[in-house]
């Protein structure tokens, strides 16, 4: 939160609030700076006191308000009038080792970062990484990369950059930071165990605060919101009288919502009237701010992109069969969406739990469907458990193969020698997919397992999808092994993580993301190895699937095909009534009993909605979930783009009626029960003023009405 820009105490989309800057509700610039005694930021963008800033020849000759285009392209451009002298004098001073025109650009970037991590986490994400090329070495410099990085969800990233503060400076800088980036990867028992291993006595008020409420969001993340409660209320309690209205605000704040996820709405509403009022700055006027007024501060997994995926990530991940391509059909868009992808940076390596095939030949089927691929792009399971095992076995070791062409390959370019038999006294069995296994080789196996070896598999899915159906997959030839030798094999593949880590090195990718069809290996193993997921419903699960996803098996972005690479993504909003919306959606909400509904229309009955509704919907269901522990009422969901009419939900029209058919009709009734007119009963036939008065009498209805 410190040392550079001048600060702001924002919220973020994190439930439960978060260390680091803080993203406010209204959205404003202008940061309002550190209220701390001795902090490193000035409030509200002043410059430091003439004597405050250095006054030497180097710095006054290279103080700059000019613009600042990078002559090589690689850097943001600063705008005409941003001064280094705006930032504050002790960041100044941790440049001072710089030379006096680097100084100048360094410290010009930093100011841009700070005022623009609430409006553009983005832009402000790339001016600390201009900084970070220049002046890597510098902690206030590497403090910014990580609360950018944290601001624009690049979470890992901020684990590394907080950590290599924190070895600059031999402190407890950014805790909170460190333990909501773990929330944000979905850890978050990591991050209760960095706030428990925190010495919170070193850290000033508002640090402290951060910690609590980043705490009490993690308890409520595992569905511990009564724990969280009483973080927070030991907080207040002890929160001195002096301390700034805006921290025992946010406190209360979150006390609210745990208070409202344990169900205790009517003290949720008391605590919320008895909040200090949100201090306003006047100064910058957003519309945004109005459009938003009820947005709150809780957080999905579910993420947001401003920009194409394609140009977020450095690498996408492919998942082939469902994802790819359909058996040996073509799947609309996905070739072309990965061709484009790599023309706007973004590499491709494909994934597969296939140990079958060899790279060469996944790569011919690829090109037989023109996504232009070579082996070196792609990763197989058998390669994976071949990486796998030359980390464990001695060089050179003998092995016995139950597998394809795929996994023999693999093997032998790891240097290990094949054998045939138990008898060869194998140091390791491992066992891939063969469609040509039998009684004689799974026996061999189990006998080598028996006599020490040890037990190797290159994946365990039960099932492989054909066209006839679900038949029998590796993990279910596997548990025949398993059961006759009470040995569970070590595994690679998915949902493993390691193929993910072994995929991304095999291109150079260091920001990759996952895209794929099936949530319990594609999504859960990308979530597993920390990596961000799209699925795609042109596979196996679809939206229902999706909706009643378990925790670990979340994507981080739903599509419908290939495409979502290239385009940016809304991120989901939650709403202080307890709805959600996302982009151009409809109001998604989940009722008490679990039922999906979209503008208060409960979805019973097979339904068409709109991809932004679709994820609005995720982020609702989702968080019913893991507030009741079971998954929601789901019918069968189509998904279609937004500007298909056919995804607008709407209650089902009434029968038209005819009302002056009616009429007609009672009229005529009433006149067949008349009896027939007669001598004895004359018909009534009014007359001229008769019928005066009557028309007199109805037009005094009518005006009534």
């Amino acid at each position: 939160r410190r040392d550079f820009g001048s600060r702001d105490d924002h919220r973020d989309d994190r439930r439960g609030g978060r260390g680091g800057f803080q993203r406010r509700d209204d959205r404003r610039g202008g940061m309002r700076g550190d209220r701390r005694e001795g902090g490193r930021f000035e409030r509200d963008g002043r410059r430091p006191r003439q004597n405050d800033r250095r006054k030497d020849a180097t710095y006054q000759n290279y103080s700059s308000t000019d613009e600042y285009v990078s002559p090589n392209g690689n850097e943001p451009t600063i705008p005409a009038g941003v001064s280094s002298q705006e930032l504050d004098r002790d960041a100044m001073r941790a440049l001072a080792t710089l030379s006096g025109p680097n100084r100048d650009i360094v410290a010009r970037h930093l100011v841009m970062a700070g005022q623009l991590i609430d409006l553009d986490p983005e832009a402000a994400y790339q001016h600390a990484q201009a900084a970070v090329s220049r002046a890597g070495r510098v902690d206030v410099v590497r403090e910014a990369a990580a609360l950018t990085a944290y601001a624009s969800g690049r979470y890992e990233e901020a684990l590394r950059e907080v950590r290599a503060v924190r070895r600059m400076r031999g402190d407890d800088s950014l805790r909170a930071v460190e333990a909501d980036a773990e929330r944000g990867l979905g850890h978050p028992e990591k991050a209760v165990e960095i706030i428990d291993a925190t010495d919170s006595t070193t850290l000033d008020l508002a640090e402290q605060v951060e910690l609590v409420l980043v705490s009490s969001g993690a308890r409520a993340d595992l569905g511990q919101s009564d724990v969280g409660l009483v973080i927070v209320d030991d907080a207040l309690a002890v929160l001195p009288e002096s301390a700034d209205n805006e921290l025992r605000r946010r406190l209360m704040e979150v006390k609210a919502e745990r208070l409202t996820e344990l169900g205790r709405v009517d003290e949720a509403e008391a605590v919320i009237a008895e909040m200090p009022a949100e201090v306003e700055d006047t100064e910058i006027v957003d519309v945004a701010l109005f459009q938003d007024a009820d947005v709150d501060d809780k957080r999905s997994p579910l993420r947001g992109c401003k920009n194409a995926l394609a140009e977020e990530y450095d690498c996408a991940l492919l998942d082939l069969d469902g994802t790819a391509w359909s058996g040996d059909e073509r799947i609309e868009h996905a070739a072309s969406s990965v061709i484009e992808a790599r023309t706007m940076g973004m590499a491709s390596a494909f994934v597969t739990n296939n140990a079958m095939r060899t790279p060469q030949q996944v790569a011919d089927k690829l090109n037989s469907m023109d996504f232009e691929a070579t082996p070196e792009m792609v990763m197989t399971s058998a390669m994976d458990i071949a990486a796998i095992m030359a980390e464990e076995l001695d060089e050179g070791a003998k092995v016995f193969v139950l597998g394809g062409p795929g996994l023999r390959q693999a093997l032998e370019e790891q240097g290990f020698e094949l054998v045939d038999s138990a008898d060869d006294e194998p140091a390791a069995v491992v066992q891939g997919l063969d469609k040509e296994v039998n009684w004689t080789l799974l026996s061999e196996g189990a006998f080598a397992i028996e006599r020490g070896a040890a037990f190797y598999a290159s994946n365990l899915d039960a099932t492989l999808p054909v066209e006839r159906g679900q038949a029998l997959g590796n993990g279910s030839l596997v548990r025949a092994i398993q059961h006759a030798t009470r040995k569970r094999p070590t595994a690679g593949g998915k949902p493993e993580p390691g193929i993910y880590r072994r995929a991304s090195q095999l291109v150079g990718a260091t920001n990759p993301m996952a895209v794929g069809d099936r949530l319990e290996t594609d999504i859960m193993g990308a979530v597993a190895a920390g990596v961000p997921a799209m699925h795609v419903l042109t596979g196996v699960h679809q939206a229902r699937a999706v909706l009643r996803a378990p925790r670990g098996q979340r994507p981080t972005y739903l599509a419908l095909d290939m495409r979502g690479m290239l385009e940016a993504h809304p991120a989901p909003k939650h709403h202080r009534d307890g709805t959600w919306t996302c982009g151009l959606s409809q109001v998604a909400k989940v009722t008490r009993g679990g039922t999906l509904t979209l503008d208060d229309i409960e979805l019973t009955d097979a339904v068409t909605i709109s991809i932004d509704s679709y994820r609005a919907l995720a982020a609702a269901a989702w968080e019913w979930s893991d507030g009741s522990g079971n998954p929601v009422t789901c019918p069968e969901i189509t998904v279609v783009d937004n500007d298909d009419p056919a995804g607008i939900v709407a209650e089902p029209e009434a029968l038209a009626v005819d009302t002056a058919a009616d009429e007609d009709f009672a009229v005529a009734e009433a006149a067949d029960e008349l009896p027939e007119p007669s001598e004895e009963t004359p018909a009534f036939l009014p007359g001229e003023e008769e019928l005066e008065a009557l028309l007199e009498a109805t037009a005094d209805m009518d005006d009534e009405a």
